[in-house]
């Protein structure tokens, strides 16, 4: 459909707080498939792998032309998803899993980070779980990923989130952190990619989630129903690129670095080779949206909302985009490169 320069430039025009819209673009004939995809965490690490994509162009490899934009949220680019913005992009295990028990055609398609990887922090004062009745924590928005990993690990220490502690919603890991220095709260959750951060402020690990290895949608990829039917060639590129680039993450240890540096710009270069040496051991080459992990947010969500109860987690995922690349052998090939 031709469109006229007039509303290509309304189009362009800010109508969010980001300044940014997302839409699908079908390109001339012969050219990239334009798209928008959305990552939502600017720190080294999970995020990466669309960076890479990006940086090392594989989506371009892979018929695509593709723009991530940062939106600092996994509920606002699951938003993004169903709202055609960004028809394909990263989101989570919480967002994805309200959205589809709230009606939303949202479907996921793989995933990078599979098990719940955070640590419970405290300040220094705090020695033990009693330690934190009556205390205030620093959590993100209800809904993301940092709120369920609070939650769980108020839980696993004995603590009821919802009576024993304050929860303030504060935002990403840097204004949380920046709240416990000032006092203002005394406990947050943060990943591994960002613990080195903490590890310097000498902010003891009360509980280490990581290595209870609790299965989880941390990192994923999702798109709606609608789009894999009409385009599932799109689809299909998207996810090849995002194959490849789990595989140059992993293999390509300094481009990655440079690539992390550019998009979080962190400078650190202790930190960059903490994050890259975790995440090149604990992503799945073979990147399966993890029927484990939904059912682990089900089972959850379904103290608070009876629609969970009834809900099988296969019915979440679409697996075929990851198994045709198995399927054929394309994967096996690029780790005997």
């Amino acid at each position: 459909m031709k469109t006229s320069a007039a509303q290509r430039k309304k189009w362009r025009s800010p109508i969010s707080m980001f300044g940014l819209l997302f839409f699908i673009v079908v390109s001339p004939l012969g050219a990239a498939e334009r798209i928008h995809t959305a990552y939502f965490s600017p720190a080294p690490g999970a995020s990466s792998v669309i960076w890479v994509a990006k940086e090392a162009r594989l989506f371009e490899k892979n018929g695509l032309d593709v723009a991530p934009v940062l939106i600092p949220s996994s509920v606002r680019t699951l938003q993004a998803i169903l709202a055609g913005e960004s028809p394909i992009a990263e989101s989570a295990g919480p967002a994805f899993t309200s959205a589809r028990l709230a009606g939303g055609d949202v479907v996921a398609i793989a995933g990078h980070v599979n098990i719940l990887t955070y640590y419970f922090v405290t300040l220094p004062g705090i020695k033990r779980a009693e330690d934190l009745r009556g205390k205030i924590g620093a959590n993100q928005s209800p809904g993301t990923i940092a709120d369920f990993a609070l939650r769980v690990s108020l839980r696993k220490l004995g603590l009821d989130p919802a009576k024993d502690v304050s929860l303030r919603s504060i935002g990403v890991l840097y204004d949380r952190i920046a709240a416990m220095q000032k006092g203002l709260v005394q406990f947050t959750v943060l990943t591994e990619a960002e613990k080195p951060i903490v590890d310097k402020l000498g902010y003891p690990v009360l509980l280490d989630l990581i290595s209870l290895r609790i299965p989880f949608p941390q990192r994923g990829i999702y798109t709606t129903g609608k789009l894999i039917k009409e385009q599932p060639e799109t689809v299909r590129r998207y996810v090849k690129a995002y194959v490849e680039a789990i595989h140059y993450f992993k293999t390509r240890k300094n481009e990655t670095i440079q690539i992390m540096r550019k998009y979080s710009r962190v400078e650190d270069r202790d930190v960059l080779e903490h994050t890259w040496s975790w995440f090149t051991q604990n992503m799945p080459d073979t990147p399966y949206p993890p029927l484990e992990g939904y059912q682990t947010v089900l089972q959850d969500m379904a103290s608070t909302n009876p629609k969970a109860a009834g809900v099988n987690a296969k019915d979440l995922v679409d697996v075929r985009f990851i198994k045709e690349l198995e399927d054929a052998g394309f994967i096996a090939g690029l780790y005997k490169k």
